[in-house]
């Protein structure tokens, strides 16, 4: 989702710029309304404040104002926060804190940061899912695959992960669209096996490796025999990779380095993550890639908290309430969809 400063549109909104709209009514408006009706009056902050949105769009959220006088409540208390927080509302996750205004308690507070929450959910596009990908083979949340291909390559797909293979002519070539699989290729010294990314290529012969897509970036790790690792842009960088050593690739750059933890990086063929001294906010980041929804870091200094231990993949809600435990943090969880941590 993309924000644009200046005017909010729709025949229900005002015509002047948010930051205006400051504190010119009660300074704890909406208190008693429900959290579920917050976190519509959020998405709709987004959808409205979306550049070039759509005129269905903004049809759509007339409607939606109109249907009941709450929904114009809830939507003016999100307009109030962003007043208050006197932030463009595409920096409210790099900020990720709400400050308290003189004459609010500590409910009301709690509440602004529920909703600077919802909002950044917004704003990173978490909220909604892309479209859809052309794959051969693919796995939604939550799901692991293992499948031998027509070469008789060992492939395991990991959660929410897609591929697309072509095993015809002199070279076998599997491109990774998303997430991560493990492959145990098999040798054929006339057909070489070639994965491709948007990050880069890796050329084998025969040989075990993990790997994974994380944003621009893919992190091979490789268990068994040697791989060649091209970036995208070939003239910047090729290496050799030997077993051992794993290696962050980008377009335009190899980075390769020996020991990593085997157990961990494997651990999800097992249905297990594993954290040691890791920050929150990977934390968070992995979880997410296991959980329907999204969860959300929505307070300052969280992100660095350290989080040690072995969970399992299938029950993410069960590791954060587990993380809720032993660190001082608190989730406020919305519909089983969204979990913010404050």
């Amino acid at each position: 989702v993309f924000w644009s400063e200046g005017t909010v549109v729709g025949t229900a909104m005002s015509d002047r710029p948010v930051h205006e709209m400051a504190a010119e009514n009660d300074p704890c408006p909406g208190v008693g309304l429900p959290d579920d009706l917050l976190a519509e009056a959020a998405v709709w902050q987004a959808r409205v404040r979306d550049a070039g949105a759509l005129d269905g769009v903004r049809r759509d959220f007339v409607r939606w104002l109109d249907a009941d006088p709450r929904h114009r409540q809830a939507f003016d208390e999100t307009e109030r926060l962003f007043a208050r927080l006197e932030l463009p509302v595409r920096r409210i996750l790099a900020d990720q804190h709400t400050p308290a205004t003189p004459h609010a308690g500590p409910r009301v507070r709690r509440r602004f940061a529920l909703v600077a929450g919802l909002a950044a959910a917004c704003v990173a596009g978490m909220v909604w899912q892309g479209g859809s990908i052309d794959s051969d083979h693919a796995t939604g949340i939550g799901e692991r695959r293992p499948m031998t291909l027509a070469d008789g390559s060992m492939v395991e797909l990991n959660t929410d992960t897609a591929i697309a293979v072509d095993l015809d002519g002199p070279r076998r070539e599997v491109r990774l669209l998303r997430g991560e699989a493990w492959f145990d290729v098999e040798t054929d010294p006339d057909r070489p096996f070639v994965l491709r990314t948007d990050a880069g290529t890796i050329r084998v012969r025969g040989t075990s490796f993990n790997v994974r897509l994380d944003g621009e970036r893919m992190v091979v790790s490789l268990v068994e025999g040697r791989v060649k690792l091209i970036s995208a842009e070939r003239a910047v960088a090729s290496m050799i990779l030997d077993a051992g050593w794993q290696a962050v690739v980008t377009s335009g750059s190899i980075q390769a380095e020996q020991g990593f933890d085997q157990a961990a990086v494997t651990a999800w063929q097992r249905g297990q993550l594993v954290f040691y001294d890791t920050p929150l906010a990977q934390v968070v980041e992995q979880l997410n890639r296991y959980r329907p929804g999204h969860i959300v870091l929505a307070g300052r200094g969280l992100a660095g908290l350290k989080v040690s231990g072995v969970f399992s993949t299938q029950d993410p809600d069960a590791a954060l309430a587990a993380i809720r435990r032993t660190l001082p943090i608190e989730v406020t969880d919305l519909f089983g969809y969204l979990a913010i941590i404050h």
